[in-house]
């Protein structure tokens, strides 16, 4: 009878640790998709294939664009990739905040890119990233400024 006890919370707490682990990698997972999202976010806004028409930029010095929803993995509740059709739905909101105007004209300096001075007017934004995925409440934080070149 006591060496059925001892089996039976040996098992007991086995079976909890199991179910812990589990939550810890799902958490883990849910956490890693958040970051790819907002990365993604954050790749879109300094890439080639932005449009202004889907990223609002503040045009004054000091606002702050929100732009809900920027980046969907579901949309109408459906993957916009098939690759996606296994993952929980992901989401982004971008928020840009201008931060500058550098232009060398005004006598404000001069940004180095690359090490080399271009000599053209510079806008620095802040663009931050919250990544969520589905009804987990995981979401992930990204930062970076970004400079946009006007000629």
């Amino acid at each position: 009878m006591i060496l059925l006890l001892i089996i039976t919370m040996l098992s007991v707490t086995a079976m909890r640790n199991t179910n812990f682990e589990t939550k810890i990698a799902v958490n883990h997972q849910f956490k890693e998709l958040s970051f790819r999202a907002a990365e993604n976010a954050l790749a879109i806004v300094t890439g080639p294939e932005l449009d202004s028409t889907n990223l609002d930029i503040p045009s004054t010095i000091g606002n702050t664009a929100h732009n809900v929803d920027f980046f969907e993995s579901h949309p109408d509740g459906t993957p916009i990739d098939p690759t996606l059709a296994e993952q929980p739905p992901m989401s982004v909101d971008v928020d840009l905040l201008y931060e500058d105007k550098i232009d060398p004209k005004e006598g404000r300096g001069n940004m180095l890119f690359s090490g080399h001075q271009l000599d053209i007017i510079t806008h620095l934004f802040q663009a931050d990233a919250v990544g969520t995925v589905g009804e987990s409440g995981t979401r992930t934080h990204n930062r970076m400024q970004v400079a946009l070149i006007r000629q």
